[in-house]
């Protein structure tokens, strides 16, 4: 719908926050007013016109006139506003794909690719999906290592070096043990990729790469439920960029 995150590194703080927002609540903004925008994202409304503008719209009523407009088409040709869940997980992998962009792909590859030691970590239900990428790694010829065992995360960063890539997988970016992971391996000035849903979170702010997926829900204390489908999609996107610049092994 909007390519999100062409002007991302660019913003401040706060047009993050209501960027953030409006990626999540697409289908309300054309009945949200400025100033509820402002309320609801704990922002004010000049930093929601410097957002506009950055985007390149005159104002926020242009922003809420070119949402309305695609949510229009999108409904248009579906014939009904009802999403099925075929539907929302098709949303959602169309949201990832605006999140992430050709340019972090190419530097993640090239940063797994150049790293001493590879290590992922994942909590809870997200851990599949550090399952997937090692297994994928593996695969290529790349060696790794998923750190499985809550015990052994202290262990393991005391061996990291500047010379490591770390990659975290985290849906709402605050899960402690990780935030607690990414604090002490940033002292030790190693790398770290996050995979995160696409939010104002606390591991983005340690991270020297952040990619982000589309969820709807974040909250995995009260629903450890909620689809990692954008997790999978982040993997083998990074996957097929670094196949782009290796020669596989062989079978």
């Amino acid at each position: 719908m909007l390519d999100f995150m062409d002007i991302y590194d660019d913003l401040t703080e706060s047009e993050k926050k209501v960027l953030v927002y409006i990626v999540n609540h697409l289908e309300e903004i054309p009945y949200l007013t400025i100033n509820q925008l402002a309320e609801l994202s704990f922002v004010s409304k000049t930093v929601i016109i410097n957002l506009s503008q950055k985007m390149g719209f005159s104002g926020y009523k242009e922003i809420k006139f070119h949402i309305n407009q695609k949510i229009r088409e999108k409904v248009s040709k579906s014939g009904s506003d009802y999403q099925s869940v075929r539907e929302t997980r098709k949303n959602s992998i169309e949201k990832t794909f605006s999140l992430v962009s050709d340019d972090d792909l190419e530097i993640c590859a090239e940063e797994i690719l150049n790293a001493r030691n590879i290590f992922i970590m994942a909590r809870g239900a997200s851990k599949p999906v550090g399952y997937y990428m090692e297994h994928l790694f593996f695969s290529m010829g790349i060696h790794c290592f998923f750190i499985k065992d809550y015990n052994l995360s202290e262990t393991f960063t005391n061996l990291v070096t500047e010379e490591d890539i770390i990659i975290l997988i985290s849906l709402s970016g605050n899960t402690k043990k990780i935030i607690d992971t990414a604090k002490k391996v940033s002292l030790k000035k190693a790398r770290i990729i996050s995979l995160t849903s696409f939010q104002t979170n606390v591991l983005s702010t340690y991270s020297d790469l952040n990619l982000f997926c589309h969820s709807d829900e974040i909250d995995t204390k009260q629903n450890d439920l909620i689809s990692r489908l954008g997790f999978f999609l982040l993997v083998d996107l990074i996957i097929e960029t670094i196949k782009t610049k290796v020669r596989l092994p062989e079978n």
